[in-house]
């Protein structure tokens, strides 16, 4: 019985920790929730996958580098770095990702 007690007890700890993975942090001042990757994969091979994008465009001049999230993701997107090594998700599909992408490419 005592078996079953801490099984069910680690389970739990499990289920709610498992519920607050924060959902990031503001770039901006002005929205109140940021859009940082969860990571799906373990330590040694990370998928970053994207639930939600930020709205408005990042300046240019803070971005480093990019890279598209892992096929494994439910949606697409494309995650820009900081130059604080923050890491950004964004629509693929707008414009400015789209411009920033090319710039990126450019600058390699």
């Amino acid at each position: 019985m005592k078996v079953s007690v801490a099984t069910i007890s680690l389970f739990l700890l499990i289920i709610i920790t498992l519920q607050k993975q924060p959902a990031g942090m503001t770039f901006n001042k002005e929205s109140s929730l940021s859009f940082l990757p969860f990571s799906l994969g373990g330590p040694y091979h990370p998928a970053e996958c994207c639930f939600r994008y930020i709205t408005r465009a990042i300046p240019r001049h803070r971005i480093t580098d990019y890279f598209e999230t892992s096929s494994q993701c439910s949606r697409a997107g494309i995650i820009f770095i900081t130059k604080n090594g923050h890491s950004i998700c964004a629509n693929p599909s707008d414009d400015w990702v789209q411009d920033y992408i090319k710039d990126l490419r450019r600058n390699e």
